[in-house]
């Protein structure tokens, strides 16, 4: 069975760059919203990996709610997704453990926690 990777990104174009990224080595699910991303958490506490932008919608960090709420139960590796430094930090002060500054980075980043080359 594929390890399950949740992507929360309010754009389509880049939630799909990322999901083709992954390809088929592991079971993708993408939200475009905070609410999407909680629901699709709660569905499925069994996610290996979670994806996080720091805007979802918008122009300044909001998904550190999500990732407190996520924390409290998630103990898997949780990636900071953001081109400013600053809303990183935001989230990795929220709970995330690893950053990329990229989107097009964030499926590496996957496969190297994953363990999947």
């Amino acid at each position: 069975m594929l390890k399950k990777v949740m992507i929360v990104e309010d754009s389509k174009a880049w939630s799909d760059i990322i999901k083709r990224g992954l390809g088929d080595k592991v079971s993708v699910f993408c939200a475009y919203n905070l609410i999407e991303g909680a629901r699709i958490f709660e569905e499925n506490p069994d996610m290996a990996v979670v994806i996080m932008d720091a805007c979802v919608p918008g122009d300044e960090p909001n998904a550190q709610i999500l990732v407190r709420e996520i924390r409290k139960t998630f103990k898997g590796p949780m990636i900071a997704m953001s081109s400013m430094e600053k809303f990183r930090k935001v989230l990795l002060a929220a709970g995330c453990d690893y950053e990329v500054e990229e989107k097009s980075q964030a499926a590496e980043k996957v496969f190297e926690l994953l363990g999947i080359s």
